[in-house]
């Protein structure tokens, strides 16, 4: 790698709240939200990424950037507070928000956020400029890191902070690696020298028909601080490229309850959770391998290097005396990982049980807003069922539950820790309620067979509500307003001619909800509804065939007899026909 100090081009850098669109800029930046890189649909590989810097910050406050490259090694891998420098970023607008992209000649140089660490970047490129101008201006952003907390936190997780129905995004060293079943389950064993309060799942891999591949001096060294994580679907391929020794990082890996058999939780106050990476790469989901010298793979060595070193001076006191009180001192010291760990134990507190704030009240159009859809009402849909049957549905949802881990079509976002209410105590609780919810699919209105089946045309002035208009249903009464990517805009015709409101596509739709206990009707549509297919709009379903696919491939998985389970969170609310229930913060996968 070639520095360059003498004699260089002076590059003009503008800070993140100087950008204009059509526009390419030198700036540098601090990364608040990394996604791995991952293939696309073509030859390259992607990633997103935003940075803010003391100019853009506050209210969330962001700029998203776009990286493209035919290596996936060219892209930087990148934690939440890390610095960098990008050179010829490509400025353009995208649904009125600024948004960079990569382009001829850009370049990225990356650097540690501790301000202990030397300015040496990491670069995609062995040749580039890098003045004291530069080294002062990482100092500065530095300093400025250190003063938020929300930059720092995130990249000190360890498995012992971890709680029940959390995400966690993790750096940890492989043990073991094992194939649980071809093609559809893969195991890594793991540490990072702590372990969680709760117990968690050990899978056993000793039968003589399974192949593990394992570093006995690790495990040995390890010991009880070895953690099993279950790779499922498109996640296998990787897990079988990672040999045991190496470093990984583990993004939105799930601390899920497990339930089975031969679990007694009544005997213990703490659940036990299973580790797992579910399907789909939504928020950067996945395991990725970590050079060994990675800076952020810093406090982990130093972590397990505390933990060898104690077991091999246990070992020698073990060696000399069979005490079991020494023994004890042992096991507790590697529960603890090092006297140094600042671990917190503490199990957080979150509270979703109403709309005290003005961001979680509904506006007057979403609550008298009714869905056309020819669905039973609520007090139809709720039947009483025979005890027999919902002791028999109740096994079957155990048995289901008891599976090495939760086969499900959708994912809760931000509300992981809540537990599951069943549909017989959300239909008779207080109004307005927030619940999350685990059933299945019956049926979902209007049926899809083209955009315009769940579509509509939605005035945010007036609240007028029409169909999308396509072959069978002419737009008589509506005016178009312009015209893009071969979709027409349509003014709302119920407003006045002075104000030319434009209509918005949006999504509407609704769920027959089941468990064991009855049957509930709930709502998505609009900003919630875009959330639950992957920020799908309605507008990139009409114009783009292949998400018109996924979303129909993707509804009709949910909605048959043997189909995943479906979860989801629900808020109740009343209109003036009563009780509705709405989804919202749910994604399906």
């Amino acid at each position: 790698m070639t520095e360059k100090n003498t004699k260089t081009t002076e590059y003009k850098y503008l800070k993140l709240n100087e950008l204009q669109a059509n526009t390419t800029v030198n700036v540098f930046g601090v990364v608040k939200f990394a996604r791995p890189p991952t293939k696309t649909r073509g030859s390259d590989f992607s990633m997103v990424l935003s940075i803010i810097d003391p100019s853009l910050h506050e209210n969330d406050q962001k700029l998203k950037c776009l990286l493209f490259h035919r290596e996936k090694d060219k892209l930087p891998f990148l934690d939440v507070g890390k610095i960098v420098r990008l050179h010829r970023l490509k400025i353009t607008q995208f649904h009125g928000d600024l948004q960079g992209q990569s382009g001829p000649g850009f370049s990225w140089l990356a650097f540690d956020e501790d301000r202990e660490s030397p300015t040496r970047p990491v670069s995609s490129s062995s040749n580039f400029t890098f003045t004291e101008a530069d080294i002062n201006r990482v100092k500065e952003l530095r300093e400025w890191v250190a003063s938020r907390d929300d930059l720092q936190q995130p990249n000190k997780t360890c498995f012992a902070d971890m709680v029940p129905q959390q995400y966690y995004d993790v750096y940890c060293q492989v043990l073991a690696t094992c194939v649980l079943e071809e093609n559809v389950g893969f195991l890594l064993r793991v540490w990072d020298g702590t372990k969680p309060m709760n117990p968690v799942r050990e899978f056993d891999i000793s039968a003589a028909d399974l192949v593990v591949d394992k570093r006995q001096d690790l495990l040995d060294v390890a010991g009880n601080l070895a953690l099993d994580v279950a790779l499922y679907d498109d996640h296998y391929t990787t897990g079988k490229n990672i040999k045991p020794g190496q470093y990984i990082k583990l993004n939105n890996l799930h601390a899920a309850k497990f339930h089975s058999a031969d679990t007694r939780p009544e005997l213990s106050e703490l659940p036990m959770i299973e580790l797992v990476i579910h399907r789909g790469t939504a928020y950067g989901r996945g395991v990725h391998l970590i050079n060994n010298d990675f800076v952020g793979l810093k406090t982990l060595k130093e972590r397990l290097e505390k933990v060898s070193e104690e077991v091999r001076r246990t070992a020698e006191i073990t060696s000399t005396s069979s005490n079991e009180e020494e023994c004890r001192v042992l096991e507790h010291s590697r529960n603890c990982a090092s006297p140094e760990s600042d671990i917190s134990f503490s199990q957080p507190s979150v509270d979703l049980s109403c709309y005290n704030s003005s961001k979680e009240r509904f506006t007057s159009q979403e609550v008298e807003m009714e869905l056309s859809c020819d669905l039973p009402s609520q007090s139809q849909s709720h039947k009483s069922r025979p005890h027999e049957e919902t002791d028999q549905s109740d096994s079957q949802m155990s048995q289901t539950i008891a599976r090495c881990m939760l086969q499900t079509s959708t994912v809760v976002l931000n509300h992981p820790h809540v537990q599951c209410t069943k549909i017989k105590d959300v239909l008779t609780h207080k109004v307005p309620y927030k619940f999350r919810i685990l059933a299945r699919v019956l049926e979902y209105f209007p049926r899809f067979s083209q955009p315009s089946d769940i579509c509509k045309l939605y005035c945010t002035e007036c609240d007028h509500l029409c169909d999308v208009p396509n072959n069978k249903n002419i737009a008589k009464d509506l005016k178009i307003s312009r015209s893009s990517r071969h979709i027409n805009h349509y003014f709302c015709p119920e407003c006045s001619k002075d104000s030319q409101c434009e209509l918005e596509y949006i999504f509407m739709m609704r769920f027959l909800l089941s468990d064991s206990t009855g049957e509930l009707v709930a709502n998505v549509w609009r900003r919630d509804a875009v959330t639950f297919f992957q920020d799908i709009t309605p507008v990139e379903m009409f114009t783009e065939s292949m998400l018109c696919n996924l979303v129909k491939k993707g509804l009709g998985a949910i909605s048959t007899p043997s189909g995943p389970w479906f979860e989801c969170c629900v808020k109740s609310y009343r209109t003036l026909s009563g009780v509705r229930y709405q989804i919202f913060d749910t994604c399906l996968v």
